[in-house]
């Protein structure tokens, strides 16, 4: 009886900490979903920001310098 009282109480826990890593993942899966978001975002902005000649962004040449 001792033994399979301390197995249940070691499965338990077991449970728990399994329970507790899923959940870990999950968010660690959500915020690389969002990252993932993010820096698609940034990369649509800075194509749009690239000039004919690719080597020159438009922003350079649009503005007018400081004098």
């Amino acid at each position: 009886m001792n033994r399979s009282s301390e197995k249940d109480k070691i499965i338990e826990a077991q449970a728990e900490l399994i329970k507790n890593l899923q959940k870990q993942i999950k968010e660690w899966e959500e915020r690389k979903a969002s990252s993932k978001d993010r820096h698609a975002k940034r990369k649509t902005k800075t194509d749009l920001a690239i000039g004919e000649h690719k080597n020159t962004l438009r922003i350079n040449t649009t503005r007018k310098p400081k004098k």
